[in-house]
């Protein structure tokens, strides 16, 4: 295949098309030859690989701005839109980052996205903005040993921040199917009523909307709640609850209950 050949799909938001421009990135052949330092080495899989590296582009005003460029070859997977020939894994996280901004649902932002080839055979190439600022649930500040976690305001606050994101993705009738805390990105800042916790959901890959609507709650929070950060029980029902935006539980939420208990057992 090419080195020079044209994509068969691109597409570049509007905004980051002159920083682009300004970099000498704005097409598919630079951003795959450009050298990078991949973050970890790349993950081979079925004969292909996809690997991940941070670069800082610079604006034309000046200073930079991070962001995230993955390339991957021959690496795909199948979908029922395409049980035969596969789609590249970027192509479905990219679908899957565009549906989630539509829908008003706090995820990463897309700078540009490319493939060649046609089914999950090729090359694909996504850029997001990086989330700097941001850190996983369960490190750094949030993990529930450190100080700012231990305080009963804020980690309150930061339960239901999580607690209201998995609600609006699940509002909207879909599954991440991987809700587990390294793909839950927090940030704080200072508002007028103490700290606000901003939370947003990233690894879309397998972003799914299941036939039958209940079981994306069902399959999300039982993985939620099986690698939550050290919670307590005491943070779990309060979760919960905050999920279910209920005062107490109900009988829905009590059947809930007792399924993540049953589950993480």
């Amino acid at each position: 295949m090419s080195e020079t050949a044209s994509p068969s799909v691109e597409w570049v938001d509007p905004h980051w098309k002159p920083i682009l421009v300004f970099n000498g990135l704005a097409d598919f052949s630079s951003l795959w030859n450009l050298p990078v330092t991949w973050i970890e080495p790349p993950n081979q899989r079925r004969g292909g690989w996809s690997a991940v590296a941070r670069i800082e582009l610079k604006l034309p005003e000046g200073g930079t701005v991070g962001v995230f460029l993955k390339r991957q070859e021959n690496n795909g997977c199948r979908t029922w839109r395409h049980p035969w020939s596969g789609i590249p894994t970027f192509a479905r996280e990219f679908a899957g980052i565009q549906l989630l901004r539509q829908l008003g649902v706090p995820t990463l932002e897309p700078v540009y996205f490319a493939r060649d080839g046609r089914g999950a055979a090729g090359r694909a190439i996504l850029l997001t903005r990086a989330l700097d600022g941001y850190q996983a649930l369960g490190s750094g500040p949030f993990a529930p040993d450190s100080g700012w976690a231990r305080q009963f305001a804020h980690r309150r606050a930061l339960i239901g921040a999580v607690a209201g994101l998995a609600r609006a993705l699940h509002a909207r009738r879909l599954q991440h199917n991987c809700l587990y805390p390294k793909h839950l990105l927090v940030r704080t800042h200072a508002g007028e009523a103490g700290q606000d916790v901003e939370v947003r959901l990233i690894d879309l890959e397998k972003l799914r909307r299941p036939i039958v609507p209940a079981m994306a709650a069902r399959h999300d929070l039982n993985a939620m709640n099986r690698r939550a950060p050290g919670w307590s029980r005491t943070d779990r029902l309060r979760f919960l609850l905050a999920y279910l935006g209920e005062p107490r539980l109900t009988a829905r939420g009590r059947r809930l209950w007792r399924y993540l208990a049953a589950r993480a057992r």
